[in-house]
């Protein structure tokens, strides 16, 4: 039988176990017989980057370990069970998020970069004028690869978090996809009139992305085919509005300059679930009280359940969102200089991982 042996994963020392196995109550103390082989201690007690992002997403790393597997000649995943050291089954639920890609689900989690990121857009501004400006400083592009993310997490969440899926999906959906698709259209109406017209046989012709296509033909070619998708993409399942969307952004939209105007839904929607985004971080882990001067306050009610209605209640006007979260900074005592001390010291403790 192999040897067992526990060692230290920083710096290798063997530690000292028991010549046999012994039940102690209802552990189990593992001996030198146990046939384990090498056992690899937690990796929570390393440090290593890798464990510091399983324990942000949820995971209590202290219940699994390696071992070797002297059949396959490499490593096992255990974990502890009733004191017992277990192999971990193929559908254990953490093992089944890491296999497919996906994220480990964890409640106590939403979205916290959201916050930071409107910080910055509020604060660190760089001399821009107001967080509308500081949106459209991203760029026309950006609306589109923001909404293609956006739509592919969704496609995963629909059937397994229906919380979670259902509070992103309030902001970014068909309808919204539709509407940024015409909105698309009448950008790029105005963008290939400034382009240079040529002529073959004295008929008008203009180049796009290197095709040369009629100026006579442009609306059926160029704008119908994106009006006909627009009519259907509200009525598509979460993972058929994400392939399609792709596709189109992959394979039919026309480039269009950085500086053209961007959606105004969609900057309304990015408003929106930004500053709720930021209100719910804000409630659950920085001892934030919802706002009392407002229509949404109930003193019956949880933090969340209140910012959930104000949520409903003012999808399609972001700005308000924005309005509701100015409100409750203040009213929580952040400040600027707050929200300034806030970044830097989430730089700081990025830096040292």
């Amino acid at each position: 039988m192999k040897q067992t042996k526990v060692i230290c994963p920083n710096c290798g020392s063997e530690f000292a176990i028991p010549q046999h196995e012994s039940t102690v109550q209802s552990a189990l103390v593992i001996g030198k017989d146990s046939g384990l082989g090498i056992i690899q201690l937690p990796l929570a007690a390393s440090g290593k980057k890798r464990v510091q992002e399983l324990q942000a997403k949820g995971v209590d790393t202290s219940q699994y370990f390696a071992i070797d597997n002297p059949k396959t000649g490499g490593k096992t995943l255990m974990h502890w069970v009733d004191g017992v050291p277990t192999p971990v089954d193929a559908d254990d639920p953490v093992m089944q998020c890491i296999i497919q890609g996906k994220t480990v689900p964890n409640r106590n989690l939403f979205r916290r970069w959201i916050m930071s990121q409107m910080f910055h857009g509020l604060i660190l501004r760089k001399g821009l004028e107001g967080f509308t400006e500081w949106i459209n400083n991203h760029g026309y592009g950006y609306q589109w690869s923001m909404i293609t993310e956006e739509l592919r997490v969704q496609a995963k969440l629909s059937g397994q978090d229906p919380e979670n899926f259902r509070e992103r999906n309030l902001w970014f959906d068909g309808d919204l996809v539709r509407t940024m698709l015409l909105h698309y259209v009448e950008q790029l109406e105005k963008y290939i009139k400034t382009l240079k017209t040529h002529k073959c046989k004295g008929v008008p012709y203009v180049k796009l992305r290197g095709e040369n296509i009629f100026v006579a033909d442009l609306d059926k070619k160029v704008y119908k085919p994106v009006r006909q998708l627009a009519r259907r993409v509200h009525l598509m399942t979460p993972d058929k509005l994400y392939n399609t969307v792709r596709d189109f952004c992959c394979r039919t939209m026309y480039k269009l300059p950085y500086g053209t105007n961007q959606c105004p839904d969609w900057k309304d929607a990015y408003k929106g679930m930004g500053a709720y985004a930021t209100m719910k971080n804000m409630l659950l882990f920085h001892d934030c009280q919802f706002p009392r001067d407002n229509d949404f306050y109930n003193r019956k009610s949880e933090p969340t359940e209140m910012l959930w209605q104000a949520a409903l209640a003012y999808r399609g006007e972001g700005w308000r969102m924005i309005g509701l979260m100015k409100q409750l900074l203040d009213e929580n005592g952040y400040d600027e200089k707050a929200i300034r001390n806030k970044i830097k010291a989430w730089r700081t403790a990025k830096s040292r991982k």
